[in-house]
């Protein structure tokens, strides 16, 4: 068995300190409160030397996208912390982008001492005990989902992806994969409550060996320890990271990972919507490129700090306020919707409200949108979710390292995470593109981009056409009236582009002809609700010149020419 200390001793990064400051463990049952300061002055630190407090990396994001450096970038001043702490509380998390700390105090007249120092806005309760204990799995995922947790039949055997080709395909991603793109080059930033069992399982052997796994944090104990606490992370991270050919390979295979626990599995506060901001800012000063968060927040364990509806406005809570500066700095985030379709709440849940960002519901294999999946639109009426994905038999890793299998789960935790490595990899493939340029296309890409609603969003996203309207390939109107065959002129392959209305799939027939009439290719396929690309490279030994190409529906044909150099 491998040496799990020493795949840990190599993960968490050198400058640590730096970016996680003097932050003591949660290990008191003490109260834990927000403390929010009333400003940033005479901080040490300056917006014309952003070096002391981002890495170079997110120096060259905010250049590369001319997203300036401001107030919000600024850390808290130390000064206040040092105040703070001074009076006998413990420091938890900070936050530069909500301008708070996060603390732990059972002591009255300390808690009534930070309230009067004079560059105190607020101190609010967000939690009443401290952070669940060791364990391994956590109902909180998994109640009141139809089979969350499945029979594991004998998986079918879809060649080099394993059980998790479908999953992949129905977006089309296997084109990003098979063009290269497979998030090589790319930083990813994971939250979750817990990676059990991540370094004993096969699937994520080249992500150690590659040395993918740049670092990991726990922001609910303010130490090292990812690898407990929950099952959860360690399923959703396969849908990414996992590579092990023949049995599951993850959307983005190749990119590099942070791993960091801002979720407490066995509680309910909203303290962990603070800890969701802290990771964030986190990840944005280590130049982290896509957010995958499988969480949400609308009901909690002491009701009293329930959210209403009217807080999904993506600038109520700290979790959406932090998610929308996310985006802000250049980041594309992924959340899941929630799986609230069924319940009282049935709305999104904080972050997912956020503006912005990528917002995930679930569909099953088939692309039929499934009930419990949480619906839109946010409190000031913006679709949501944004798309969808396989929510609902969605194939992840067994954690249990005895099984050395696959197994099917539903939620939309599952989905978000088939979004965000298939958006990491598209990222990749078109850098100069910035992260709201990327979202737009995949949203124009969709099955539902013309028709969306507050179940589907804009649908189910095809990332071969977010590509090709990444590449300027596709027709700018991509409300099509007819089929339309790009490039035109081609080389060695064309590809005809159609938009179809209908719900249903309907057959096409396709046939070539030179330019004296004869048909000399037939091809037949199938169109799917929404985009559709057939490539077409029959003609690439084919003599140059025109050709006409006869795209024969149910009830009527197109005829379109196509010129061959």
């Amino acid at each position: 068995m491998r040496n799990r200390m020493i795949r840990r001793a190599v993960l968490l990064p050198l400058f640590a300190a730096l970016l996680f400051g003097e932050v003591r463990a949660q290990t008191s049952a003490y109260s834990r409160y927000i403390i929010e300061f009333t400003d940033k002055n005479n901080s040490p630190y300056s917006i014309s030397d952003p070096s002391q407090y981002l890495s170079q990396r997110a120096i060259d994001r905010r250049i590369r996208y001319g997203i300036g450096i401001d107030e919000f970038d600024l850390p808290i001043n130390p000064d206040y912390i040092q105040a703070v702490t001074a009076t006998g509380v413990t420091l938890l998390n900070r936050s530069k982008w909500l301008n708070s700390v996060s603390i732990q105090t059972d002591d009255s007249l300390a808690l009534a001492a930070v309230r009067s120092l004079p560059f105190v806005k607020s101190a609010s309760a967000v939690a009443a005990r401290k952070a669940g204990k060791l364990a391994t799995k956590n109902k909180k995922w998994f109640e009141n989902l139809p089979n969350e947790i499945a029979l594991k039949p004998e998986p079918f055997n879809l060649g080099a992806y394993g059980t998790a080709a479908h999953q992949l395909e129905m977006l089309k991603g296997n084109v990003l994969h098979e063009a290269g793109s497979r998030g090589a080059g790319m930083i990813m930033a994971i939250f979750d409550g817990g990676w059990y069992n991540v370094p004993y399982l096969d699937v994520f052997d080249s992500m150690y060996f590659n040395n993918q796994l740049l670092g990991i944090w726990n922001f609910v104990r303010g130490n090292d320890s990812v690898y407990s606490y929950s099952t959860h992370g360690t399923e959703v991270l396969s849908l990414i990271a996992a590579n092990k050919p023949g049995k599951m390979i993850g959307t983005a295979p190749d990119a590099s990972f942070y791993l960091f626990v801002t979720e407490d599995a066995f509680s309910e506060f909203p303290i962990e919507e603070h800890n969701w901001a802290a990771a964030a800012e986190v990840a944005d000063s280590l130049g982290v490129d896509v957010i995958s968060s499988s969480l949400g927040y609308s009901q909690f364990d002491d009701p009293s700090f329930n959210h209403t509806y009217a807080d999904m406005n993506g600038e109520t809570t700290m979790s959406s306020r932090a998610a929308s500066m996310a985006s802000r700095k250049g980041m594309i985030v992924c959340n899941s919707a929630g799986n609230s379709g069924q319940k009282p709440w049935f709305y999104i849940t904080a972050p997912a409200d956020a503006d912005g960002i990528i917002t995930v519901g679930a569909t099953d294999s088939t692309g039929t949108f499934t009930a419990f999946s949480s619906h839109g639109p946010t409190a000031d009426g913006r679709i949501k979710p944004t798309v969808t994905a396989q929510g609902i038999r969605t194939w992840v890793i067994d954690p249990a390292v005895e099984n050395n299998t696959t197994f099917p789960g539903n939620g939309t935790s599952f989905a978000c995470p088939i979004i965000a490595g298939l958006s990491t990899c598209l990222w990749q493939a078109h850098p100069e593109k910035s992260n709201l340029e990327i979202i737009d296309a995949i949203k124009r890409s969709a099955n539902r981009y013309y028709n969306p609603n507050d179940s589907f969003g804009y649908g189910i996203p095809n990332f071969q056409v977010a590509d090709l309207i990444l590449s300027g390939e596709a027709p700018e109107n991509l409300q099509l009236t007819r089929p339309v065959l790009y490039p035109n002129p081609f080389r060695d392959e064309f590809g005809i582009l159609y938009y179809l209305t209908l719900p249903e799939a309907m057959p096409v027939t396709i046939d070539i002809f030179d330019m004296i009439g004869r048909k000399i290719i037939s091809l037949q396929s199938t169109l799917q609700s929404g985009y559709n690309y057939l490539p077409v490279s029959q003609l690439s030994n084919a003599a140059n010149g025109a050709y006409f190409v006869k795209v024969n529906f149910a009830d009527h044909s197109d005829v379109l020419r196509v010129l061959k150099n």
